[in-house]
């Protein structure tokens, strides 16, 4: 046995296991806390763009199967009026078909009050602050976030495909040199003594 071997031996349990010190142990909660910092982003933001282009893509839909089912019932109306209705019928032939009687002349007059038709309004979409199209009924403090880390450039470069496997790989490095240098140890629980043999003679007896 080796003088030092003796000493950790016969040291307190203290003096003999030591724990990290305080600079390490903050080195090894820095690292952690920036390897997360780098990995979440990169892995959580695609998803939250991906979600946001299927609800946008949702919306869209559901504001043309509305405007289809409009389109229906218009064209059931029309089909009814042109089975049973001879007044309406001829209306709407004249309306939609332009039909006019061979010695009929249309004329159009519009007087001074006279209110021209507007175009339909078209659907405004709406407004897209960044690319991760972060929907309107989540949290305040998340969409503030959102414009916050758009502002600062944060949005696109995590979101960029040739960057995301240096920021991977950037996130593991951090956690490899956080264990390897700066590793907490843990003093190992203190040992009972084994308890003594007993006498020989108390065993014979």
């Amino acid at each position: 046995m080796t003088p030092d071997t003796e000493t950790i031996a016969g040291a307190p349990a203290d003096e003999a296991f030591p724990t990290s010190p305080l600079g390490h142990r903050l080195m090894f909660l820095l690292l952690s806390c920036l390897a997360f910092a780098v990995f979440a982003p990169t892995v959580v933001l695609p998803i939250i763009r991906d979600y946001g282009e299927l609800l946008a893509e949702e919306r869209r839909l559901g504001d043309q199967i509305a405007d289809l089912e409009r389109e229906i019932a218009r064209r059931e109306e029309l089909a009814y009026a042109f089975e049973n209705d001879a007044v309406i019928n001829e209306r709407l032939a004249v309306l939609d078909l332009r039909y006019k009687r061979p010695d009929e002349v249309v004329v159009s007059v519009l007087t001074d009050g006279a209110v021209v038709p507007a175009e339909p309004a078209h659907r405004e979409e709406p407004v897209v602050r960044s690319a991760l199209r972060m929907p309107e009924d989540w949290p305040l403090w998340a969409r503030r976030a959102e414009i916050w880390a758009d502002d600062k450039g944060l949005v696109s470069l995590f979101l960029d495909p040739a960057l995301r496997p240096v920021f991977l790989l950037m996130s593991a490095g951090l956690v490899i040199a956080a264990f390897v240098l700066f590793a907490p140890r843990i003093r190992p629980p203190a040992r009972r003594a084994p308890a003594p043999a007993p006498a020989l003679a108390d065993a014979r007896g």
